[in-house]
């Protein structure tokens, strides 16, 4: 019917890569209830307040027979819809629903289907329909009148339906794994107090009286285990045994950082001596994460840097990360300046001239490579990180530096 005749939109491939598998795998699956428009002029209603009910030999409508009145009038809204569906019904919101139920117990989509699982490893969830068949679900019926109301209302579902956020995803979910073990750790008060970790949203206030977010708190983890090789599906609910495993190791590989880096460590135990038998926040923290700090730990206490370090000292300890032992890699991740005032060595390349922290993938990995430069040193890097990277992080810094020809200096330290 052309752009201007459509009443929703065109069907996306994810219901075959995310809720056909979904309905495969997982036993306990749940889908909100069918929107679907219902031609009035091919259906019938009959209220039950109307049926007839035997007492004792006598005939009556059904609803003569109840007393209470708030029931009594509410009666004849309930009842049997017949439907003579002649073809003109169509799905106004959950057409890719069924296109994954119908993906699921029928051929349709099959290779398609089967190159789906084939990439996560699951092409055995193709031997049963998982007991879909005999699912049921629950359809809501509606009659417009006119196209036009047919469109408001798949834009109205869409509009202003809010999805769950990731704060609340992190914290309540039952499938990914990472946010499991992120949940699990928080609970046991690991790699610190959970009061220690903001919760309230996804980014970290400069006011925040915590040290990181359990938003990068999972991050953290999933950058762990994926470099030890513990690589989970996140919409594939792990057996326990898995998070157990996820959960050991990052409770080792966390417990030692937090442990051994100094501003964590004084944060750490500082909270343990004044503020872990009161209500009171440890505001504290917000004066270390200022740029101008005098103990120089700044961005130590921002979420970009915590990951970007993370990602240093997990490929300094690699078999890749070169000959440092623990003792050296905290010495050094400790001697760094990492305040972040007017003319810091972070600016133009990670802070802007105001104070401001850059984001981004490319700049995460910047300062990862310049946390391992700092801490191999030139000839080291080239030989371990690369050449490559040695070129890019000093056009980097030619770049935003409007510089010619410079090498990144050494680290300042404290």
């Amino acid at each position: 019917m052309g752009p201007w005749g459509q009443n929703q939109r065109d069907v996306d491939p994810r219901y075959l890569k995310k809720i056909t598998p979904y309905l495969l795998r997982d036993k306990n699956r749940f889908f909100n209830s069918f929107l679907v428009l219902l031609d009035t002029s091919k259906c019938s209603f009959k209220s039950i307040g109307d049926q007839p009910v035997d007492v004792k030999g006598n005939l009556s409508r059904f609803k003569d027979g109840v007393s209470d009145y708030s029931v009594k009038e509410n009666v004849d809204r309930v009842g049997f819809l017949t439907i003579l569906d002649q073809g003109a019904m169509c799905i106004l919101d959950g057409q890719h629903r069924m296109r994954a139920i119908r993906a699921a117990i029928t051929d349709s989509d099959k290779d398609k289907l089967k190159k789906v699982l084939k990439n996560e490893g699951e092409e055995d969830l193709l031997n049963s329909d998982n007991g879909v068949k005999d699912d049921l679900y629950s359809v809501i019926f509606v009659a417009a009148p006119s196209r036009e109301i047919e469109r408001k209302i798949f834009t109205d579902i869409n509009t202003y339906a809010k999805p769950i956020g990731k704060k609340e995803l992190i914290a309540l979910s039952e499938t990914n794994g990472y946010y499991k073990v992120s949940q699990n750790l928080a609970k046991e008060d690991l790699p610190f107090n959970s009061r220690l970790m903001y919760m309230q949203s996804t980014s970290l206030p400069d006011a925040a009286a915590a040290i990181t977010t359990l938003h990068h708190m999972s991050v953290m983890i999933e950058k762990i285990c994926v470099a030890h090789d513990i690589k989970w599906n996140k919409e594939k609910k792990q057996p326990k045994e898995n998070i157990a495993e996820g959960e050991a190791l990052a409770k080792n590989i966390l417990g030692e950082i937090f442990s051994n880096i100094d501003a964590y460590k004084y944060v750490i135990n500082k909270f343990a001596k004044e503020f872990k038998s009161s209500k009171d926040k440890p505001k504290f923290i917000a004066e270390l994460r200022k740029k101008n700090d005098s103990r120089k730990w700044g961005l130590l206490f921002k979420p970009l840097p915590q990951l970007a370090l993370l990602e240093a000292i997990l490929f300094l300890k690699s078999s890749d990360g070169g000959d440092l032992d623990k003792k050296q890699i905290y010495n050094a991740i400790n001697n760094i300046d990492w305040s972040y005032d007017k003319g810091s060595q972070f600016q133009n390349m990670v802070i802007t001239p105001e104070g401001n922290i850059l984001t981004g993938s490319k700049i995460l990995e910047r300062l990862k490579n310049m946390i391992l430069y700092w801490i191999l040193g030139e000839d080291k890097f080239k030989n371990i990180v690369g050449e490559k990277n040695f070129d890019e992080l000093n056009n980097d810094y030619n770049s935003v530096n409007e510089l010619k020809n410079q090498k990144l200096p050494k680290a300042n330290t404290k």
